[in-house]
């Protein structure tokens, strides 16, 4: 049986886990100045791959120690728009030319949502078609809700698990791998059971409640706790302490505290600290859930009795 990821048991690697923008295992991508994508062939060298598992002496079989693909074609992956050598939808002549999948009249067959027989071997890249204790999925297709998804090689030891969920949620069709379970799931909508993984299961906005293993709209109180667990870090001084693309933003109530905040995605202070002109999603009136994304706040639902207007991008009656 496959076991869910405990990185402080696991070896250093060395991988390209940080940079993992999806399924695949060869990266061969080119970022350009304007922050498109453009394939790079050169990449797919046989000279140029190395398996993100390679050299560690893991004998599991899994996805990352898999044999590096020959004359492998550097294509899109339609999910994030990065692109890898030998993914869904490269030219082949053999399975040699596809990474751990196979090669099927002329082009590599095993991503998400394609048939996978009952056996891993029939995956690309990350992507798994067994569950973590080897049982057959519903559907048996690559990446479907029940398959492994925490593959050792695709994430370092020295990431946070944060950091690690979000690089396992790019091998499931549905964007989520259960923290707890290792296995691609679907996330819990609004009154739904959470128990199989307290801090990630929920749909966003959505919390755990830690004593009904139900997903809750957060509260007040809930967002408080997190403020305070940033305030222990809170410096003196606002230059150098923040880490890159956050704000050093004050905390209220106190006259030389401040907290480090990624205004592009808190609900609070969305967009820039409250004392810059912020916004604090929470306050928006007749809203019963919203987020910040990408620095602007985001209604996913309305109070009852009012209805979301796109013109004025509030809720109205």
């Amino acid at each position: 049986m496959r076991s869910a990821v405990a990185f402080a048991s696991l070896a250093s690697l060395a991988t390209l886990a940080a940079a993992q923008s999806g399924y695949g295992r060869f990266p061969c991508t080119i970022v350009n100045p304007d922050g498109s994508y453009s394939p790079d062939q050169a990449a797919c060298a046989s000279s140029a791959l190395v398996a993100p598992g390679s050299g560690t002496g893991n004998t599991d079989g899994t996805q990352g120690d898999g044999v590096n693909p020959t004359n492998a074609q550097c294509v899109v992956e339609s999910e994030s728009g990065a692109y890898f050598c030998g993914i869904a939808g490269a030219q082949c002549t053999t399975d040699a030319n596809c990474d751990n999948g196979h090669c099927v009249s002329g082009l590599c067959q095993g991503g998400f949502n394609q048939a996978c027989a009952s056996s891993d071997q029939n995956c690309l890249g990350f992507l798994y078609c067994l569950a973590a204790d080897y049982s057959s999925t519903a559907t048996n297709e690559c990446g479907a809700v029940g398959a492994f998804c925490q593959d050792y090689a695709a994430a370092s030891p020295s990431l946070t698990d944060a950091a690690a969920e979000k690089i396992f949620n790019q091998f499931c069709a549905t964007g989520y791998c259960n923290f707890e379970t290792g296995n691609c799931d679907n996330r819990v909508a609004l009154g739904g059971d959470c128990s199989t993984d307290p801090t990630y299961a929920c749909e966003a906005p959505y919390t755990c409640d830690s004593t009904t293993f139900t997903c809750v709209v957060a509260t007040a109180s809930q967002r408080a706790r997190s403020r305070r667990s940033m305030h222990q870090q809170i410096r003196k001084s606002r230059r150098n302490v923040c880490p890159a693309g956050h704000e050093a933003c004050r905390v209220a109530g106190l006259k030389k505290g401040y907290e480090c905040v990624d205004v592009a995605s808190n609900i609070e202070q969305c967009g820039a600290c409250v004392e810059a002109g912020g916004v604090d999603c929470t306050a928006l009136p007749n809203v019963a859930a919203v987020g910040c994304v990408a620095g602007a706040c985001e209604i996913w639902a309305c109070e009852d009795g009012f209805d979301y207007d796109p013109v004025a991008g509030a809720c109205i009656a």
